[in-house]
This record gives structure tokens, C-alpha cells and sequence, in this order.
């Protein structure tokens, strides 16, 4: 091959690797473009997809959100029933017009009766001034008593009209049991030796000198026939007449509550209405901001300072997680009004202001707590609490006791 025609080899070749390497930043730069193209489309969707979830979350925790309801009978009849439903398709009901319930589980026996007895007597105690009585260990005295060291009194050491039980353990060691014995209205020196440990620098360890009067001996009250009917004729004229009182009443709250949950664990809520579960949610939220806000301002009042920083931290968790709690807090309370409801609507039950109003001065309340309440709650919400009281009351009647 001659020169000429090697050189003319020699050019092609390179142009040849020249247009292959061309070609190949081409396909390069093709490849990219396409590999930004997907790349933006990832990220575009990513971002479409990531604001999606945001506003997803944002749509989720509004729906979960509860605003507080001030107003107690919101989704209630006049009459307490709850409006527009029919309970007792909702929920299964258990055979309570044929209930056996045991006397074992609500029988009151005659221990009992005695130990709410001297109960009441313990609670009644009365200060006698009787001369002749003498302390003895568990005895609560009315005292007077000044403290001294070396002749001088010292501070905080004096006291008047103070009820001490002996053996509380509530004066310094030697002081109580010095009381002992001691005669009702008599005035006597104690010598006790502070504590070295005593709280007060001044007084640790130091014998001071207790000048005792002692006012009256706390006895219980004689608890005859002439007892009962001077203190307690609104219920009973004598001692056996209180002590039958006692164990039918005690029976009778006990069959009550026996009832309530043989109610409530034998019932199936078929479904719950979506509207007045809210309500229930709302109304729940309204009552415990109120308590949180009477606990705050009881603590502030009695400690100078804020107890609690925050709802949140009055409930002990986030907002958000005390909204989802009242899902099952309004579950629970709506099953309960159903029950009650539906028991209604079978017997044909029905309550009025004056029959709920008889209940509550029953209770022990005055003739205008009825009133009181209708104001904080509405009437719909309180003969809503009738109904469920009347209801209780026919079913427990119905109930055979064996």
C-alpha cells in the first residue's frame, strides 16, 4: 500500500471513531434526558402523594376533633327519649321480666346492720361534761393546753378547744398516753421531752412542761327507743324499726345495682347512631374542660400557683388522643341510655318533673334542687336521668328474689 493510500486509511478511521463517539454522546445525552424526565415524574408524584397525606391527616384529625357542647339535652325529645330512634331496635336486650337474682348477692345481714349501727353512733358522738369520767386509750377528749420550757411558754405550744384521740399518735411521744386516766374537767401539768430530731431547731430534744384541761370526754349516744324517735322519726320510732330500715334499704340499693349490670352485660348494641354518639363526644369534652378548669382554679386558690399548665396536662395526654378516648367513653354512655330507653318503650313507660322531683327529695335534696339542675342541664337531659330511675324501679320489681 503506498502512503497516500495509508494516509487516506489513516483519516477515515478517525473520522469514523470521531462520528462513533458522536453517536455515542447522543444516546448519552438522550438517556439523560429521559432519566431526568422519569426523575421528575418521581418526584412530582412523590410530592402530589406527600401533600395528599398531609392533607389526609389534616382531614382525619378534624373528623376526630371534638368541640366541647355546653348543652346537655342537645339530640333529646321533651320527654328524654333520644330524638329520632328507636332503641329497642337497636340493641338486644336480655329476659328481664323473668330475672332470678340471688338473695346471697344482695341480702343485708344482721352483722351488717350492727357495724353501720355503731357506725352512726361513732359519727355522733356527743362531748360530755360529765365529773367522774376518766380518759381511756381511744377516747377523743376536747383539750385546752399551753406549753413552756423553763417556766416560759414558746411558740406554737398552745392550743384550745382541740380534739385529740388518744393513741393517735398525732402529740409527741409521752403526751398522749400522760391523758390517760386523767378525770373529765380536771386541769393538770405533763412533762414531756422533745424529739432530737424534732422538726423545730428550738425544741429538739429540750423537756417542756403541758398544762392540761380537759373540757369534755366524747361518748357515744345512748341508743334506745327514746333515741331513735327524737333523732331519727323520719325514718324509724325504734331501734328495731331503724335496724329493719337499715337492711331494706341497703337491700334495696344492692338489688339496684345488681339489675344495672345484669343489664349492661347482657346487652347487644346493634348500632349506634353516629349523630348523638357526637353529642355524647361533645357533651363529655364539655364536662371535663369544666372540671379541669374548677380543679385549676381550686389548686390556684389553695396553693398560689397554677397545679396544672393545661388541659392536656390535667387529662395526661395529647388533645388529639383524648378525642379518640371519648369514642369508647360515649359508646358506654349511649349503650346505657338505649337500655333504658328501650325498657321504656316496651313497658310504656313515661317520667315527668313530678316524679323525678319526688325521687330527689328522697335522695335528701331540697324542693328546688330539681329546678337548680333543669337550669345547668335542660329538662329533656333530667327526664332522661327520670326515666332510667323509673325504669330501674320497674325491673327491680319485676325481679324474683330466691
Amino acid at each position: 500500500m503506498s502512503k497516500k493510500d495509508e494516509n487516506q486509511e489513516e483519516n477515515l478511521t478517525k473520522s469514523q471513531a470521531k462520528r462513533a463517539a458522536r453517536k455515542k454522546e447522543i444516546e448519552s445525552a438522550k438517556k439523560k434526558a429521559i432519566a431526568g424526565k422519569i426523575t421528575g415524574v418521581i418526584i412530582a408524584v412523590a410530592a402530589v402523594a406527600f401533600i395528599g397525606w398531609i392533607i389526609g391527616l389534616m382531614v382525619v384529625k378534624g373528623m376526630n376533633k371534638v368541640s366541647p357542647l355546653e348543652d346537655h339535652s342537645a339530640g333529646l325529645e321533651s320527654n328524654g327519649f333520644i330524638s329520632g330512634i328507636k332503641a329497642s331496635d337497636k340493641i338486644e336486650l336480655p329476659d328481664y321480666r323473668n330475672m332470678v337474682v340471688p338473695l346471697s348477692e344482695i341480702d343485708y345481714t344482721d352483722e351488717e346492720v350492727d357495724a353501720a349501727i355503731e357506725s352512726y353512733k361513732n359519727a355522733n358522738k356527743v362531748l360530755s361534761t360529765e365529773e367522774g369520767l376518766k380518759v381511756a386509750d381511744g377516747d377523743v377528749v376536747n383539750i385546752d393546753y399551753v406549753g413552756s420550757i423553763d417556766g416560759v411558754e414558746f411558740e406554737g405550744g398552745k392550743g384550745e378547744g382541740y380534739d385529740l384521740t388518744i393513741g393517735s399518735g398525732a402529740f409527741i411521744e409521752g403526751f398522749e398516753e400522760q391523758l390517760i386516766g386523767a378525770e373529765n374537767l380536771s386541769t393538770f401539768n405533763i412533762e414531756v421531752t422533745f424529739p432530737t430530731d424534732y422538726a423545730s431547731a428550738d425544741l429538739a430534744g429540750m423537756d417542756a412542761t403541758f398544762n392540761v384541761t380537759i373540757n369534755g370526754i366524747y361518748v357515744l349516744p345512748e341508743f334506745d327507743d327514746a333515741y331513735v324517735a327524737e333523732h331519727l322519726s323520719d325514718k324509724a320510732t325504734t331501734v328495731e324499726g331503724y335496724r329493719q330500715y337499715i337492711k331494706d334499704t341497703n337491700k334495696a340499693s344492692r338489688l339496684r345495682s345488681y339489675v344495672e349490670k345484669y343489664l349492661t352485660d347482657n346487652t347487644t348494641v346493634k348500632d349506634y347512631d353516629k349523630k348523638y354518639l357526637k353529642t355524647l363526644k361533645s357533651i363529655a369534652k364539655f364536662d371535663d374542660n369544666q372540671n379541669y378548669e374548677y380543679t385549676a382554679m381550686m389548686y390556684k386558690q389553695y396553693l398560689g400557683q397554677d397545679y396544672y399548665t393545661s388541659f392536656e396536662d390535667y387529662i395526661g395526654m395529647s388533645e388529639s388522643e383524648y378525642d379518640l378516648s371519648l369514642v369508647m367513653k360515649a359508646q358506654n354512655t349511649y349503650r346505657e341510655l338505649l337500655i333504658y330507653q328501650a325498657i321504656a318503650e316496651q313497658e310504656g313507660i313515661t317520667a315527668d318533673a313530678a316524679y323525678y322531683k319526688g325521687v330527689l327529695v328522697e335522695e335528701g335534696h331540697d324542693e328546688g334542687y330539681y329546678d337548680t339542675q333543669v337550669e345547668m342541664y335542660g329538662e329533656p337531659r333530667m327526664l332522661q336521668m327520670a326515666l332510667k330511675e323509673k325504669v330501674l324501679e320497674t325491673v327491680c320489681n319485676m325481679a324474683k328474689v330466691q
